[in-house]
């Protein structure tokens, strides 16, 4: 027997030549040596401590072991029937797909688990495990899991995991996930989400249910509300039903572009030359921040768009009619721009907070500045609306605007 620096004794079992399988006696603690080539086999039961040294096969019978291997290769073999026990340090094939509330420490290889199990310092592995599994500092791996499963941090890998489920940062990485799941921080990562009300805080240089086919057609419908609540850094593609974006301030040169396709969509811009761009034929809102002291740019698709300008804003209608430009009175005023204005296409300007009559509006119409560029509406000593393209040729009437 020897013991360790904490006093616990160790019971040295050598396995090989006539000995070819053994049992530990529950409650112990193992050395188990195999020193030759054939492998042998080991059954582990309740509260064992073992390990292992050479080339053995274990089944974990009982609960609440650990079983610590030495040297493991991927032709090592481990199949676990009890529950709440933990491995360390294993590269090979585990069987556990009926066992429940397994750790798994410092492993790699192919592993079928079940619910409840964790895993910390998984790299280069093949995991199946079952719903709410936990998965910290995971890398290089390909994962699929059931719901209400919990990512701490996550890269270079694959991930497929059921609804509910909960990552905090995930980069370079291709994901699957259910509906109503969220993600802190998305990086450099294709995302796709079957459901709705899945949520990510900060989008940064990712993709959206952006996957096409050989035709070129989305993957996925991308059915339901997707959200971003934190920020958007870098250039971000979604496509789905609706989407609801916050841009925040970390990045004032993020760039969203969409493919949305339902309705109820609302972008909120946050700081510098944010910029958003539809492309398909769901009617959006965009929103300037109030507090932006740059311009925020947006441009709609083939649907109705609402544009509300809080702040200066660059604002295209894109393919579609009946958009409305909402211009808002703030007290730090605004340089807007319209860049495709057009008064047979049902646009509207509206300006009811500025507390404009019939009388003042066409006043303010008769004063515009009229250019080859297009016509420049002063709405007062501090907002301005540049409606490019609209000139004598292209005149614009009161019935255009909205001002109640």
């Amino acid at each position: 027997m020897v013991s360790n620096s904490s006093g616990n004794t160790y019971q040295t079992l050598v396995l090989g030549g006539n000995n070819s399988s053994a049992y530990l006696t529950s409650g112990q603690a193992y050395i188990v040596q195999n020193p030759g080539s054939t492998t042998t086999d080991l059954t582990v039961w309740f509260r064992n401590t073992a390990y292992i040294f050479g080339d053995i096969n274990v089944t974990v019978s009982g609960t609440n072991s650990t079983v610590s291997y030495a040297f493991s290769t991927s032709n090592s073999n481990l199949t676990i029937t009890g529950n709440a026990n933990t491995i360390l340090n294993f590269a090979g094939t585990v069987n556990a797909a009926h066992s429940v509330g397994d750790t798994f420490i410092n492993v790699n290889g192919t592993l079928h688990t079940g619910a409840y199990s964790s895993f910390i310092g998984a790299d280069n592995a093949t995991i199946v495990s079952g719903a709410k599994s936990q998965f910290l500092k995971c890398t290089d791996s390909s994962i699929v899991t059931g719901s209400d499963s919990v990512f701490d941090t996550f890269s270079n890998g694959t991930i497929n995991a059921g609804l509910k489920t909960i990552a905090n940062v995930i980069s370079e990485s291709t994901v699957t996930l259910g509906r109503n799941s969220s993600v802190i921080t998305l990086t450099d990562s294709t995302l796709t989400t079957d459901g709705t009300g899945t949520a990510v805080g900060a989008l940064k240089n990712s993709q959206v249910n952006w996957s096409t086919d050989a035709n070129g057609d989305f993957t996925s419908g991308g059915y339901g509300t997707f959200y971003v609540t934190g920020s958007i850094q870098g250039t971000n593609h979604i496509q789905g039903q609706s989407v609801s974006a916050s841009f925040g301030n970390m990045d004032s040169a993020a760039k969203l572009i969409l493919d949305v396709w339902g309705a109820g969509s609302r972008i909120n811009g946050g700081t510098g030359s944010q910029s958003v761009t539809q492309k398909g034929s769901g009617a959006l809102t965009f929103i300037s921040a109030a507090n932006n002291t740059g311009i925020f740019t947006a441009v709609g698709g083939t649907g109705g768009d609402t544009f509300k300008a809080y702040s200066s804003m660059n604002m295209t209608g894109g393919a579609g009619s009946a958009n409305t430009f909402d211009i808002i009175k703030s007290a730090a005023g605004a340089t807007d721009t319209i860049s495709d204005f057009t008064a047979s296409a049902g646009n509207i300007i509206e300006l009811s907070g500025f507390g404009l009559t019939q009388t003042t509006l066409g006043s303010i119409l008769d004063h515009a500045t009229v250019s080859g560029t297009g016509t420049l509406l002063q709405i007062d000593s501090r907002t301005s609306v540049m409606l490019n393209n609209v000139s004598e040729n292209n005149p614009l009437q009161i019935g255009n605007f909205k001002i109640s």
